[in-house]
């Protein structure tokens, strides 16, 4: 019986190939890691915030994860840049909402980016005390490590 391959959405597959804001940022305001430590998957987010505002005037994002991880990552960066970081944190505390109900590896990938964010906003809040240090957030949603098992059962 032949499986049928699931389509992908055109925007997502443009988002894989070149996704929106990524790289390394040497001048930043914060930056915060997100990590699964199941899969040794991360993402690292850099801000550039302005000061008076307190709006994100610029961000980018690196990571090591998958396809679904750089959709999320790109998506999620368009939504952050130029908004506020209050407004930055809501839209992140409603994603922890949304993605408890979608499958556990997608849900761990989306997870993985907002808990980047949050560890920049940490980080953020500690430099204008005067304190520099790495914050990382761990993903606590559940994602299989692939073990091979599946592949074995296809051939």
């Amino acid at each position: 019986m032949e499986q049928e391959t699931p389509t992908i959405d055109p925007r997502y597959l443009e988002l894989m190939i070149n996704p929106t804001n990524y790289g390394e940022m040497k001048e930043y305001d914060a930056k915060g890691l997100g990590k699964n430590k199941e899969t040794g998957e991360m993402v690292v987010i850099y801000l550039k915030v302005d000061p008076k505002t307190q709006k994100i005037t610029d961000i980018a994002w690196q990571t090591n994860g998958c396809g679904t991880t750089l959709v999320s990552g790109a998506l999620f960066s368009e939504e952050y840049k130029g908004k506020t970081l209050q407004s930055g944190e809501e839209f992140t505390k409603a994603v922890f909402e949304k993605i408890k109900d979608n499958p556990p590896p997608d849900a761990a990938c989306g997870e993985v980016v907002a808990r980047a964010f949050m560890a920049a906003l940490k980080d953020y809040e500690a430099r204008a005390r005067g304190e520099e240090r790495e914050f990382v957030e761990y993903v606590t949603l559940s994602c299989p490590v692939p073990t091979g098992e599946d592949d074995a059962k296809n051939s």
